[in-house]
């Protein structure tokens, strides 16, 4: 239970500090080009950052959890949905939410490059190089608009968090 509650408090930083970071900011429309986003695909269904929410939920059909909270970055609220093995956050922009950040919970899902709760470091290391390591059991890496966090816990992967970057 603890570890639980150590995860969902380094997500919870991860995605507090990443809206406060410079990055590529969602347009009129809140959303940011495809191309220089993240991508998640699960049952067929490809998530990626500042993506209209409203398709991508009702394909993922009724979650498991849903909270919401004051957006610290945008004007109204966040909402997170929880499918299991990963969650989903939004955020509002002009009446309409938008993909802000997905992050893993367990091995039954893994990322574009075969990453998952339970790799091995060194399957981190080959899938994205050593450079993204910080000295300490953390990865981090920015693309486009996004980043990645891969936290470890005995060379294993622990947790695997995507956030958007905005201004």
């Amino acid at each position: 239970m603890k570890k639980l509650i150590a995860l969902m408090m380094a997500v919870a930083m991860v995605l507090c500090f990443a809206a406060c970071d410079n990055g590529t900011a969602p347009d009129t429309q809140g959303t940011v080009p495809a191309e220089k986003s993240f991508t998640f695909t699960y049952q067929g269904t490809e998530i990626t950052f500042g993506a209209p929410a409203e398709p991508i939920l009702a394909a993922l059909g009724e979650e498991k959890t849903y909270t919401e909270s004051a957006s610290c970055a945008f004007e109204g609220l966040d909402k997170t949905y929880g499918y299991g093995s990963f969650y989903l956050t939004t955020y509002p922009m002009d009446g309409k939410d938008y993909i802000y950040a997905w992050y893993f919970v367990d091995d039954m899902v893994e990322n574009e490059e075969g990453i998952h709760i339970g790799s091995t470091q060194a399957e981190v290391e080959k899938a994205y190089g050593k450079d993204g390591f910080n000295g300490t059991n953390s990865y981090t890496m920015k693309k486009g608009n996004g980043m990645l966090v891969i936290l470890l816990e005995n060379e294993l992967v622990s947790s695997i968090q995507y956030t958007m970057l905005t201004d």
